[in-house]
């Protein structure tokens, strides 16, 4: 390949990638970057310049974004706007607590693992797992007087007393409405986000919903949380968190 093809084709897998997130590796606009190392190097180049990353993982190439680098990273008023019905900043806390809860669920011991993936966790067990979490967390900073709140950089009353607001469920019907005033609602939004990129499958009933990983999801999961750098302790540390708020037994907010 000379420069010019070399370019052209760094140039239009990056923009699928921009465009999709993931791209397989049968796509025929991966195959120069996988039989050739000037296409490769390329790619890199434009990447770093995007503050992106291109990883490649066993059947897909995947773009991520560098934290406080890139340009696909949004400030939150930018973020707000993608989510529709939440247009508050405790709320999209609470939904990355949520995706915590979810992303720590996977990346867990192998039984914990297995079974997430084959049975996957339902709405109800997410919000028990995000409930025993904020209730966990709220008791300990209570107890040192805000100073787990300011030591892990949580806004932990907020988080909880937002949460304890919020109704479990609504049904109308005897159908599940996800409304926005209810626990179930802001789950169900925060799931439908992992959907949209391909990372879960939801299965619907009248009176949950079920989320399931795709083969996506795991090696999203490993390219991004195995690959942070410097943030990797942050979130090494909240999956400790996490499983702490599991083993103190605590129930219902």
């Amino acid at each position: 390949m000379n420069q010019s093809q070399v370019q052209d084709a760094a140039f239009k897998l990056v923009a699928a990638l921009w465009q999709h997130g993931f791209l397989s590796k049968d796509d025929a606009l991966v195959h120069p970057y996988m039989e050739s190392e000037d296409v490769r190097d390329c790619v890199r180049r434009l990447a770093d310049n995007f503050g992106i990353k291109v990883v490649r993982q066993e059947k897909h190439l995947h773009i991520m974004a560098q934290p406080r680098k890139s340009l696909v990273t949004n400030p939150i008023s930018e973020l707000r706007k993608g989510v529709k019905g939440w247009d508050t900043q405790i709320d999209l806390y609470l939904m990355g607590i949520i995706w915590l809860v979810i992303f720590s669920e996977a990346d867990n011991e192998i039984s914990v693992k297995i079974k997430w993936e084959n049975e996957g966790l339902s709405y109800g067990e997410i919000e028990e797992l995000v409930t025993n979490a904020l209730k966990h967390w709220y008791e300990l900073n209570k107890e040192s007087n805000n100073e787990f709140s300011r030591e892990w950089s949580l806004a932990v009353n907020n988080l909880y007393d937002k949460w304890k607001l919020l109704r479990y469920k609504k049904e109308t019907q005897g159908r599940v409405v996800y409304i926005k005033e209810s626990r179930f609602g802001l789950i169900d939004t925060a799931a439908r986000l992992l959907e949209k990129d391909k990372m879960v499958f939801i299965e619907r009933t009248a009176q949950t919903s079920r989320v399931t990983p795709t083969p996506v999801f795991f090696e999203r999961l490993k390219a991004r949380f195995g690959n942070m750098d410097n943030h990797q302790e942050r979130y090494d540390m909240l999956k400790v968190l996490l499983e702490d708020a599991k083993e103190s037994g605590e129930v219902g907010a």
